[in-house]
């Protein structure tokens, strides 16, 4: 990971069997309590680089915590060895770290992806420098990965090509003779071993680069044998799709005109593009437009002409309607209100004689109500003199029980007193002889 960011490591750690990663740092460095004294965009940072898995959405939250970062520093403490510090300075290589967890994330969800979209979702470099991140990431074994720029695609995975197995070759075959040469000569000296392997090594090697270099051309014509023969596809592939396309338009153009009756404003032979093809039918399908919008101008002036003389010739007939009706209403109201007249007249004199007739039981009837009331009043000061009277006795008796069980109460307490007294007394009287 140091190699991919750009940090130098002394090479004294790089010697020693401890070498430093970046896990044992990070874990460290949690352990110690560094992350208590840090920011609050620090802390968001590091979750996310190392604990989220967002492999689309990733390098868009990361980009405004790198934004406010970079804005952070400033001096610190007299004491401290390191007078001034800008936080800017570490930008770059957290954009780089961003992008290497991108690309492994991306690497673990997708087997093919697109340049255009890989580009989109990495706003620090262009794709270029993706490229060169992406390189570097392949040779130390951190991701696998390739860039097929004849297909536009990046592809994620253990891919076998012949290239990445001679990756490092020399150097383990070297390492390999020298344990195969330290097992075969145990006791010859370090010195001696070194004359002896160095001769045979080198001729070893030689042979084996120039293998290697085979190798890589027979790949290397290989690649540009498939190159050429993808782009020769492509291209035939081009041509069909135009062909098929200028069939297409020239179809529609026929269409179109043929409800015309026209014939094709194209010579014979002529080479016609799909434009040429397009705008001709576009034009065709415009003048069709302009002449059905001018049909229906004419109709549409025609109706309002046909609709204002219907009008026309209705309105005096709808005002020879109107007023037969309204004389017709005028007389139907005139009679029922001739007819009402009558009717309350004739109930008016029915109500009269009514009357008259009623007068003669008038005094009877004061009598009997004088009668009824003088009854009725009678009865209501018998009833209201029994309630009374009911009262009266309700309210005695109840008297009566208190007074009956105010003494109860009396005689239970004094009889309680009295037995507590007694019994107090022969209490004492016990205790006495008891002492006595």
């Amino acid at each position: 990971m140091y190699n991919l960011i750009g940090f130098n490591i002394d090479a004294k750690l790089l010697e020693t069997r401890e070498v430093l990663s970046r896990p044992s740092l990070l874990a460290d460095l949690v352990s110690k309590g560094v992350m208590t004294y840090v920011t609050q965009e620090v802390k968001d940072l590091y979750y996310l680089l190392e604990n989220e898995f967002l492999p689309l959405d990733l390098t868009s939250k990361v980009q405004p915590l790198l934004a406010k970062i970079a804005k952070l520093g400033g001096k610190l403490v007299s004491a401290s060895s390191v007078p001034e510090v800008h936080l800017s300075h570490y930008v770059p290589a957290l954009e780089k770290v961003a992008t290497l967890r991108l690309l492994q994330q991306v690497s673990r969800v997708y087997r093919t992806i697109k340049v255009e979209t890989l580009s989109k979702m990495v706003p620090f470099f262009d794709f270029s420098a993706v490229e060169r991140i992406s390189f570097e990431a392949v040779k130390h074994n951190f991701i696998a990965m390739k860039i097929d720029h004849t297909k536009g695609a990046v592809i994620f995975g253990e891919l076998g090509f012949e290239s990445d197995v001679l990756q490092d070759h020399l150097s383990s075959l070297a390492v390999n003779l020298n344990k195969s040469w330290s097992m075969i000569y145990p006791c010859q000296t370090k010195a001696s071993k070194l004359s002896a392997m160095l001769p045979s090594l080198g001729d070893i090697v030689d042979k084996e680069h120039k293998k290697l270099l085979a190798r890589k051309s027979i790949i290397e014509k290989r690649k540009e044998d498939q190159e050429r023969h993808l782009l020769e596809m492509h291209q035939r592939i081009r041509r069909e799709i135009e062909e098929r396309e200028q069939k297409e338009a020239q179809a529609l153009l026929n269409n179109v005109i043929k409800k015309k009756g026209k014939k094709l404003p194209i010579i014979d032979g002529e080479k016609v593009t799909k434009q040429t093809l397009m705008e001709l039918a576009t034009q065709e399908q415009v003048r069709e437009q302009q002449e059905m919008e001018k049909k229906m101008q004419k109709l549409i002036k025609t109706m309002d002409h046909f609709e204002r003389a219907k009008r026309e010739e209705a309105a005096p007939l709808i005002e020879a309607a109107f007023q037969s009706r309204l004389a017709e209403e005028k007389l139907l109201h005139e009679r029922e209100q001739h007819h009402e007249v009558e009717f309350s007249r004739s109930r008016h004199d029915g109500d009269v004689r009514e009357k008259n007739r009623l007068a003669r039981v008038l005094e009877h009837k004061m009598e009997f109500e004088e009668r009824v009331v003088s009854r009725r009043q009678a009865e209501y000061n018998r009833l209201r003199a029994e309630r009374e009277e009911w009262l009266s006795q309700v309210l005695k008796a109840r008297k009566e029980e208190r007074d009956i069980k105010r003494k109860m109460l009396y005689f239970l307490r004094t009889e309680e007193e009295r037995l507590t007294r007694l019994r107090e007394e022969e209490e004492a009287r016990k205790r006495q002889g008891i002492f006595w």
